[in-house]
């Protein structure tokens, strides 16, 4: 009788192991690896009996609402519901598995024809769309996209490839919800839209698009290090479209397209600039749409294909997208540095949760939100935020490029400020290959002393502020205060005569009480442990701050009034 019961525990155990091992324990339905396996038979059977066989990749749509506002106890009562309902509308011969998250798979055997899958599809999202209850009373309703390979099709002689296909048509599905007229995309096919072709559509399948560069200068070295490859559509009558006139025309397909094109390029003219002299790197904008295993196996392809070393090619991944959130998505990132590529996550301060998910991020590199600085001359306030930014990316070890520095005036802000790599028209406006060549050859050099600028100086200031702040606070002994105490001994004296304003006795007065209470503040951290009250000190420097701030605007008001004497844009 023992002997019977240690069996029969030793059989349930490993029942136990082998339902862990290829069944989800959510929804108990077949789990990645048990999909092979019935990927492997499911084709098998299909090449025997000369049948299609449809792998489906399917992600909810509206699933995340519901985990944010009822939890994930009823986000998994949503994922059990359906684990229940999906076997029931599919045949015997068919096969449900999820991948992990909203993601399921599909396997729909013994197809003749399309009409077949066709029905079946139906039954799916009717059983999708249905009210789903919820433990506490209330019920949802949710979506779905999905993604269609089939099975013999062109070259799908693995599951894995069946697999991606019908994730990239899945991609597709998603990205055009606003405009299906079924939730389903057969890879292969053209989207069933109600509408044809865009402009941009038309234009970019004629073979219409330019690759314009624009400079990246390194303000240590005061050199241009790399461009970024910038897409423009030349239109029928010669106008030269930028992107933000035609990418929101294009579809999740085209965009794909698109980047392929323009990194294809950029592999084609970076070796030719680098037998002129110019050994450049380049980065190319990707949407985060499109980052998919078929993305990177071409990208793998691209490069092998390629005289330009990986290391040279920066991908721009856009961020305000949700992509960053997906697991999946940061496993294709981590495949895409693989490859020795660098990673750019772009226009970051456009959604502030990436910012506290940064150092997660398998990226190399940061470019600041253009919006940020491009209004630095009506919003100075925002170095602050600048400076905040550089210390992120130093702490986390990525480099910071700082787009949209387009005056003079920025351009001296954001030198002062100490950032290292800048692009913007202060530089250089986006050119083709053939200016670009005539640009370098020029041997431009940013080579002036800054700050030139009252913008400038308010930038200087805030830096030196904060790295005095820093010094004082770790080694208060090491300061000479009575020098610190005389603002004349200080470089802002200097910049004050030479941008002219000599006769400003409040901004001389205000720069010498900043001074006084530093060097104060310095010598009662000396008398007293800790880290004392910085109220006051901050308070001074923000003072003489804010009047270097209306100096500078009135200064611009005065030669706006010069120019166009009722027309005064800048506040007071």
């Amino acid at each position: 009788m023992i002997i019977g019961r240690d069996i029969t525990a030793q059989k349930t155990a490993e029942e136990r192991i082998k339902q862990m091992a290829f069944y989800d324990d959510l929804t108990a339905l077949p789990n990645r690896r048990s999909l092979e396996t019935l990927m492997k038979q499911g084709m098998a059977r299909a090449k025997r009996h000369d049948r299609l066989l449809a792998v489906c990749m399917m992600d909810l749509d509206g699933f995340k609402p519901v985990n944010d506002i009822y939890g994930h106890e009823a986000g998994d009562e949503v994922l059990v519901a359906l684990g229940k309902r999906l076997p029931e509308v599919l045949r015997k011969s068919d096969f449900v598995a999820r991948l992990g998250g909203d993601e399921f798979v599909l396997l729909v055997e013994d197809l003749e024809d399309l009409d077949d899958l066709s029905n079946i599809m139906e039954k799916i999202e009717s059983t999708i769309s249905a009210p789903i209850p919820l433990s506490h009373g209330e019920s949802v309703q949710i979506g779905a996209s999905m993604g269609v390979a089939i099975y013999p099709f062109g070259d799908t002689d693995t599951g894995d490839k069946l697999l991606r296909l019908a994730d990239q048509a899945m991609y597709e599905s998603k990205a055009n919800k606003a405009d299906r007229e079924r939730f389903w995309v057969l890879f292969g096919e053209e989207i069933h839209k109600a509408v044809s072709l865009t402009p941009a559509q038309q234009l970019l399948d004629a073979g219409a698009l330019e690759i314009w560069y624009q400079p990246v200068l390194n303000t240590r070295t005061r050199k241009v290090v790399g461009v970024e490859a910038l897409a423009r559509l030349r239109d029928k009558d010669g106008t030269l479209l930028p992107p933000a006139k035609f990418l929101p025309q294009l579809q999740i397909g085209d965009l794909s397209d698109l980047t392929k094109k323009v990194l294809a390029q950029s592999l084609s003219d970076l070796p030719l600039l680098n037998t002129q002299g110019w050994s450049l790197w380049v980065s190319v904008n990707m949407d985060p749409r499109s980052v998919s295993k078929d993305c990177i196996i071409c990208l793998q392809e691209m490069i092998a294909q390629s005289k330009v070393d990986p290391s040279r090619i920066t991908l721009e991944i856009l961020e305000g997208d949700d992509f960053l959130e997906q697991q999946k998505a940061l496993d294709h990132l981590l495949e895409m540095k693989a490859l020795g590529v660098r990673l750019a996550l772009d226009d970051v301060g456009s959604a502030y949760s990436s910012l506290l998910r940064l150092k997660d991020l398998p990226i190399d590199e940061i470019k600041l939100d253009q919006g940020f600085i491009r209004s630095l001359e009506q919003r100075p306030q925002d170095l602050h935020f600048v400076g905040a930014i550089q210390d992120l990316a130093a702490g986390i070890g990525v480099d910071l490029v700082v787009e949209g520095v387009e005056t003079e005036d920025i351009l001296d802000a954001i030198v002062a400020t100490g950032a290292q790599f800048l692009q913007g028209y202060a530089i250089a406006k986006p050119m083709p290959i053939s200016e670009l060549q005539a640009f370098l050859q020029s041997n431009p050099c940013h080579d002036h002393p800054h700050p030139t600028s009252l913008l400038g100086f308010y930038a200087k200031q805030i830096a030196a502020h904060n790295a005095l702040k820093k010094v004082i606070c770790q080694a208060p002994h090491l300061t000479d205060y009575r020098t610190l105490a005389d603002a004349t001994a200080c470089p802002g004296h200097h910049y004050i005569r030479s941008l002219g304003l000599n006769d400003n006795q409040r901004l001389e007065r205000l720069h010498q009480a900043y001074h006084r209470t530093m060097a104060a503040m310095g010598e009662q951290l000396i008398s007293f442990s800790g880290n004392g009250d910085w109220s006051e000190a901050d308070q001074a420097a923000r003072a003489f701050e804010q009047a270097i701030i209306e100096s500078y605007w009135n200064k611009k008001m005065a030669e706006e009034n010069s120019v166009h004497p009722k027309n005064s844009s800048y506040p007071c």
